[in-house]
């Protein structure tokens, strides 16, 4: 049952903090210590973290769980200020992640876990592994490229001679077709390994390999970024089938 809760808090985190959260909202949070956008975004992890616990009772664990996540996002907005330079998201996230968990661990032991109706963990498993695929994962990849210091291609300061190319280069790309990309391929590996079709998974990378580019650095790019999303979607497999 324990494990369960944390699973079900794990999921609905990745919705409150990621899928709900806009990067508008994201980024005036960082403008000041404290704003409106912090207490909408506390009012979502509030719902979702209830939502999600499928316990009645589990409303004051939701509330306090809530009040902690938004002291560490004052925490985070304060230090963004104080050092602009930096990054905070690992540290933010394993900060949430572990008030998650003790404040569901504390409820466990004060209360007995009633839920509303009962799902197998590997059910949960499989459908927090599905929604992490999408816009979080994206987000991850994205902090570390930013870790690693690893910037797009286009992201060349513009000169007489690469401006006219770095125009041509975004003519060709379309709005945010590599998030899509990246999403659609972690869902379709992680669907084939949970189904144990480890095979195909080697075929859609090989399919993506075909691709070509001039530009030697651009090629790196896609290739680090493919390497890390398939390793996200083969990581969640294998976990999930070892349950």
């Amino acid at each position: 049952m324990l494990y369960k809760l944390i699973l079900l808090q794990l999921t609905a985190h990745l919705f409150a903090d990621f899928i709900f959260q806009s990067q508008e909202w994201s980024d005036k949070k960082g403008e000041q210590i404290l704003t409106k956008y912090h207490i909408y975004h506390v009012l979502v992890v509030f719902v979702f973290s209830y939502l999600f616990s499928l316990d009645l009772n589990f409303w004051w664990a939701s509330l306090l769980l809530s009040v902690f996540h938004l002291i560490t996002d004052i925490f985070k907005s304060y230090m963004q200020l104080k050092h602009p330079n930096k990054n905070y998201f690992f540290s933010d996230q394993i900060i949430h992640l572990l008030f998650l968990s003790v404040i569901t661990i504390v409820y466990n032991h004060f209360h007995s876990i009633n839920f509303l109706f009962d799902i197998e963990l590997k059910t949960i498993a499989v459908f927090a592994a599905f929604v992490f695929c999408t816009k979080p994962s994206n987000i991850l990849v994205k902090y570390i490229f930013i870790a690693f210091s690893i910037n797009s291609p286009l992201e060349k300061p513009l000169t007489e001679n690469n401006i006219e190319a770095t125009k041509v280069s975004k003519e060709k790309s379309l709005p945010n077709a590599g998030k899509l990309i990246g999403i659609v391929e972690r869902l379709l590996a992680l669907a084939l390994i949970l189904s144990g079709q480890y095979g195909a998974v080697g075929l859609i990378i090989a399919a993506k390999s075909i691709l070509r580019f001039n530009d030697t650095q651009k090629a790196e790019y896609v290739l680090v970024g493919t390497l890390l999303s398939f390793g996200i979607a083969a990581f969640l497999g294998i976990s999930i089938n070892l349950l």
